[in-house]
């Protein structure tokens, strides 16, 4: 139904993929479709190419398109749609203010935002998330690599999962350890960015282009590879100077 068909429409065709040919009567009763409907339903159905009628004996029965045809005819039906769109409003789009801010409150439209994204990156992705993203965003990720994107990545914690360049950020003392937030930033080819704070209970947030907005999140992410490169290099100095966990580091209101 989700796909555009009506509930007497679906459940007349799965009704016919699970025994077929059936005549119109036949369709109505295993399907529970008021038999003074089942003609228009399967008219429709017709038109859309998902049932053919065949000559039976004194009647006409029908036949299903199997459910790898309807799959194909419908995908081929969306790109041809989506191209059309395409070809039709591309030159609106030079107009289109990037001041503004997309606002997001679920893990769904977080994880579609990105994913989108990623599979239209052009030249580099630099990304900070936890474990359950990188999880979810792992085929767009792959997909963008796949194109030559330049990617680099701040995952927290340990990771199997090859992809781009990826510095494993220490999850002590994280914002994480204390609040059971997780953070989550994303800039594509410096041009749009979405920061967010996920937990177990709750999903906030935010898509732009604004430049201010886009600069502002790669160079929290830039920042935050220069150190973990650093500290890769030169932990034992780091610590001495600094502390065993970097904490005359993080004290930002004392240069000790």
């Amino acid at each position: 139904m989700e796909l555009g068909l009506s509930a007497y429409e679906a459940k007349a065709y799965a009704a016919l993929l699970q025994e077929n040919p059936l005549t119109a009567y036949e369709i109505a009763k295993k399907s529970l479709i008021p038999t003074s409907k089942i003609y228009e339903v399967i008219r429709k159905l017709e038109q859309r190419q998902m049932v053919q009628a065949i000559h039976g004996e004194g009647s006409r029965i029908f036949v299903p398109a199997s459910i790898d045809e309807f799959i194909q005819n419908y995908t081929a039906s969306v790109d041809k749609n989506l191209n059309t769109i395409r070809d039709e409003f591309k030159d609106i789009k030079k107009g289109m203010d990037t001041s503004y801010t997309w606002h997001m409150r679920d893990y769904e439209s977080l994880i579609l935002k990105t994913e989108r994204m990623l599979k239209t990156a052009q030249k580099t992705v630099t990304l900070s998330l936890w474990p359950p993203e990188l999880n979810a965003l792992r085929n767009a990720l792959l997909y963008a690599q796949e194109q030559g994107v330049k990617i680099g990545i701040i995952h927290y914690g340990a990771t199997g999962i090859k992809i781009g360049t990826i510095y494993q950020h220490p999850v002590e003392d994280t914002i994480y350890e204390h609040r059971a937030i997780r953070g989550f930033t994303l800039v594509v080819d410096s041009r749009e960015a979405v920061i967010g704070k996920i937990s177990d209970s709750s999903c906030e947030a935010i898509w732009s282009m604004n430049e201010g907005f886009v600069t502002t999140a790669e160079d929290y992410i830039r920042h935050d590879i220069y150190f973990l490169k650093i500290a890769r290099r030169f932990a034992p100095l780091l610590q001495e100077t600094f502390g065993q966990r970097y904490e005359r580091l993080v004290d930002i209101y004392s240069d000790s």
